[in-house]
């Protein structure tokens, strides 16, 4: 049998095989699988024309019958691999295989669709064949729970559907619940998600934001700034409002909560008393409080069991090329079992000159109930000699006069208030750094998910208390479909192909 016969019947067969499993992966009547399988049967064809004799002879001989099993062989394997396709097709099952969970919706994603009212309705506006990617994402939402449906619609071919949401471009979504819209261009899952939780969440009054004792600015954009975080909570459907205290002089009627986040000038001793009265009615607050400060605030805590310490938390850490160091930025994975951390797990977050806190029954009112929801690692200790501090040097610690770890970062409070339907609950949440949840430090580790978790246990929220997806997510390129099916026939069909055919070509010539 002449080489170049052999060649091209070899080739001609491994076109036609690659024009088979390309037609798997595209469909039957693509480019692609028209030009292998035509190339392969050419090929074949001129083969067997040119040496047909010898061929004849070839296969009625041993080797020819072993070759036409393998032949066989072969045609058998691509008929199973492509009935197990269709099979996949027809029932197909996803499995998030990735060591992050890329695939699969986060736990806030998940608890916020489990507490839906009732149907929801996803809806997105796209022109056909730019739709691939929001319902690929709109399906995982779909295969959490029967309550939602979702629909990708062409807005000029729908215009009624376009008026009816009051869409102005496209790429927009619409997400409906309980007889309420949002509107979001975010086609991400953290942007259903909040959308999800605009519509379905109860609506819990305003979060108050006390102001004129130095604490961090409310819509600052610094990096002491609490802006990203406001941000975060109007997007959970928590609005957000500053008072300044001592010019009202008096608490608001449809707050929710109060936030005083790192005074650093004390209150006086009429706004302590409008604070007490609002947490006798049965209120909400959250106060963070830094080292080497006083907030006047000290009375009012000791009514619910929490001392401030006049100390910083000092824990040792690795630096590279240094070993282990005494430093001020406390790693928390110790949480106490309490409904705000019984999600975190041992995921860290991260604290910036934090000043621990002990708990006492002494003094404190009846009916309070106080836990421990943050404690610093076995090593540390509470410096209470600032020298070392204040000259920019690291602490040794003195076993006599330091606090020896691990030390209460963050106390919880309860107390039950009155009987029968005149029965209120006081919440009290108390943590001795302000820093975890500025602009800087509110993207380490899983500060974000601390803090909101913290307003959902005192607003009453305790439903919506999950592990948020990381919104700090590394920017990924796009390509289009088209891009896309080129770059893979590119590697894995004309590349594979070309090595082949041309080791074909070599291995005969050289045998000759």
């Amino acid at each position: 049998m002449k080489t170049v016969s052999r060649i091209l019947i070899l080739e001609g067969l491994v076109l036609i095989v690659f024009g088979l499993l390309t037609s798997v992966f595209t469909g039957p009547n693509t480019f692609y699988v028209m030009l292998f399988g035509g190339l392969g049967l050419g090929s074949l064809v001129v083969g067997i024309f040119i040496d047909f004799n010898d061929l004849w002879k070839s296969l009625r001989g041993r080797s020819g019958v072993y070759g036409s099993m393998a032949i066989i062989y072969t045609l058998i394997f691509l008929a199973v691999l492509v009935f197990a396709n269709i099979i996949a097709n027809n029932h197909p099952k996803r499995f998030d295989v990735t060591g992050v969970g890329i695939h699969t919706l986060s736990e806030q994603s998940q608890t916020v669709v489990a507490n839906l009212p009732g149907p929801a309705e996803i809806v997105g506006f796209f022109k056909a064949g730019e739709s691939r990617e929001f319902e690929a994402l709109a399906e995982r939402y779909q295969n959490l729970s029967d309550k939602i449906s979702y629909e990708a619609i062409d807005p000029d071919l729908r215009p009624d559907q376009v008026q009816k949401y009051a869409i102005t471009e496209r790429g927009a979504i619409a997400v409906s619940c309980e007889g309420r819209t949002n509107i979001t261009m975010d086609m991400s899952e953290q942007g259903i998600t909040l959308a999800l939780l605009k519509v379905s969440a109860p609506a819990t009054g305003l979060i108050y934001y006390l102001e004129g004792h130095g604490e961090i600015p409310l819509e600052g954009k610094e990096e002491r700034g609490f802006g990203l975080l406001k941000e975060g909570l109007e997007n959970e459907n928590r609005p957000v409002r500053s008072l300044l205290l001592i010019s009202e002089n008096k608490i608001p009627d449809n707050a929710a909560m109060l936030i005083i986040n790192g005074p650093t000038n004390k209150y006086v001793p009429e706004e302590v008393e409008l604070l007490r009265n609002y947490l006798n009615g049965g209120g909400r607050m959250l106060i963070t409080v830094d080292p080497l400060t006083e907030t006047g605030l000290e009375p009012l805590l000791v009514d619910y069991g929490i001392a401030i310490d006049n100390n910083i938390v000092v824990e040792p850490q690795m630096r590279m090329f240094q070993g282990a160091v005494a430093g001020y930025d406390p790693v928390v994975v110790d949480y106490g079992f309490h409904e705000i951390t019984k999600k975190m797990g041992e995921n860290p977050t991260v604290f910036h000159l934090a000043r621990s806190l002990t708990i006492s029954k002494e003094n404190r009112l009846d009916g309070v109930v106080t836990d421990p929801i943050l404690r610093s690692g076995m090593d540390s200790w509470g410096e209470t000699d600032f020298t070392a501090f204040a000259n920019g040097e690291d602490p040794a610690r003195d076993e006599t006069a330091d606090d020896a770890g691990p030390l209460v970062i963050g106390a919880a409070s309860e107390r039950t208030i009155g009987e029968g339907e005149d029965r209120k609950s006081a919440r009290l949440v108390v943590i001795g750094d302000a820093d975890f949840n500025n602009n800087h430090f509110v993207a380490y580790g899983f500060n974000a998910n601390l803090f909101l978790n913290t307003i959902n246990w005192l607003t009453g929220q305790e439903a919506y208390i999950s592990v948020r997806p990381n919104t700090f997510a590394p920017d990924v390129f796009t390509l289009t479909e088209e891009e896309t099916g080129i770059i893979f026939l590119a590697s894995v069909v004309i590349l594979p192909l070309a090595i082949i055919m041309l080791g074909i070509g070599v291995a005969l010539f050289r045998k000759r």
